[in-house]
């Protein structure tokens, strides 16, 4: 049977890797049937603001003199606010509200003017409509709110604080604690303090993808009620980077309930099924650029495989502006090659404060994927230098990945092929 492996980039959209898969090698390709996208996305968010899932509409939440913030997400994450934002900040002047946008980046760098007009949309930066980026290292820029019921304790950016109203942007899709547009207070607008804090729960059992009931997740809601957020714009985008689905609310109910949709389409129950000796996946448009994103499809497929399987990914990885494929992965280049005890000297590290768990909560669930599966990525020969100086097995071609896999699991391995493994949960 012939399968087609997604190999995207944001740039070069479309483009796939062909497999011919003996039919009795083939376990099942887990393809999510995606929806049409919305057809009208400005009036599908105005109803979406004016009948909200809980709480207060939009129009109740602007009016003459009060201070209407916007959060928005950083520049890698798929939702289009650039094309709803200019609107919304429109309706909130039309009223004499006094409006702000805040891009919730946590501890990404702060985005350039030239990011900033891509990410909240030209006409608002041109109508000098404030925007600050959250930078967590700068303690000036916070204030104490009070502790979660985990312990976490949460420091927001003032601009947060102080506003009358708080109307977040986000984009609902599975990461490897919960979900993610859950946290655009925390990580998204919250202090380096705060952000490690809760990052330390990455490490908890439960933490891992599709479980929207994670510690991790839990102390995410809670932050949103505690900072007073009033009301959240959910987007689910697409594997083509078409929205498909919009609500918004209370930010809570409404994230729960575009959770619910996601599930609907991205989440197979594999409970009681046959685990696989080999998983192909590939990386669709939207989220490659950073081997740092695009990995989170091999620890998706965790569950589908058995121990000691090849997990295989096809991830081009060009890199994005300065930054190579590989930015960020030499984060864990201390604790290769893949073992008991390295392992435990990264948890050290971690408990120190030698290395931010903000980052680790992406880059040590792959490492742990790494000591129970044979993990092999198949990227641009430019990152096959890079991939290797951190402990990742790298190849320019799915042929010879797929061949060396076979040779591995045997002439009779069973081969699932998870096409859109960023997107993709399995229940187990």
């Amino acid at each position: 049977m012939i399968v087609r492996i997604p190999n995207e980039t944001p740039e070069e959209k479309g483009v796939t890797l062909e497999l011919d898969i003996p039919e009795k090698n083939l376990l099942k390709v887990y393809m999510p049937k995606e929806p049409a996208p919305v057809a009208d996305l400005a009036k599908a968010v105005e109803k979406a603001i004016e009948s909200p899932i809980k709480g207060k509409k939009f129009s109740e939440l602007i009016g003459k003199g009060k201070k209407v913030v916007f959060v928005t997400e950083n520049q890698f994450r798929a939702a289009p606010a650039e094309k709803i934002l200019p609107s919304l900040v429109a309706k909130a002047q039309q009223v004499g509200a006094q409006v702000s946008v805040v891009v919730a980046n946590a501890k990404v760098p702060a985005l350039s003017p030239e990011e900033i007009r891509k990410r909240v949309g030209a006409e608002v930066v041109d109508k000098g409509i404030p925007v600050t980026c959250n930078d967590a290292k700068k303690p000036e820029n916070y204030v104490y709110i009070g502790n979660t019921s985990a312990g976490t304790p949460l420091w927001i950016l003032k601009e947060v604080a102080s506003a009358d109203s708080v109307i977040t942007i986000s984009t609902t899709q599975a990461t490897l604690w919960g979900y993610g547009g859950s946290g655009m207070v925390l990580p998204g607008v919250s202090a380096n303090e705060t952000i490690e804090t809760n990052h330390v729960m990455m490490l908890a059992p439960d933490c891992k993808p599709g479980n929207n009931n994670c510690r991790m997740q839990q102390d995410k809601y809670e932050t949103l009620k505690m900072a007073g957020i009033d009301m959240g714009i959910n987007m689910i985008v697409s594997n083509k980077g078409e929205v498909v689905y919009v609500n918004a609310g209370d930010p809570v109910a409404s994230h729960k309930t575009a959770v619910e949709f996601y599930d609907k389409i991205y989440k197979f129950d594999i409970r009681g099924k046959e685990k696989a000796d080999i998983v192909i996946t590939g990386t669709s448009a939207p989220t490659d650029h950073l081997f740092f994103h695009t990995c989170w499809a091999i620890i998706n497929c965790v569950p589908l495989s058995k121990e000691g399987a090849s997990i295989i990914q096809t991830t081009k990885c060009p890199g994005y502006g300065s930054w190579p494929g590989f930015a960020l992965m030499n984060l864990m280049q201390d604790f290769v090659p893949p073992s008991k005890e390295n392992s435990e000297k990264a948890l050290r590290a971690f408990f120190t404060r030698e290395k931010e768990v903000w980052a680790a909560s992406i880059w040590y669930p792959l490492y742990l994927a790494m000591l129970t599966r044979k993990v092999k990525v198949v990227t641009l020969e430019k990152n096959i230098n890079d991939a290797k100086a951190v402990g990742v097995d790298a190849i320019t071609s799915l042929q010879d990945a797929v061949k060396e896999a076979m040779e591995k699991q045997g002439a009779n391995a069973k081969v699932a092929v998870v096409p859109y493994g960023r997107y993709t949960v399995f229940a187990e």
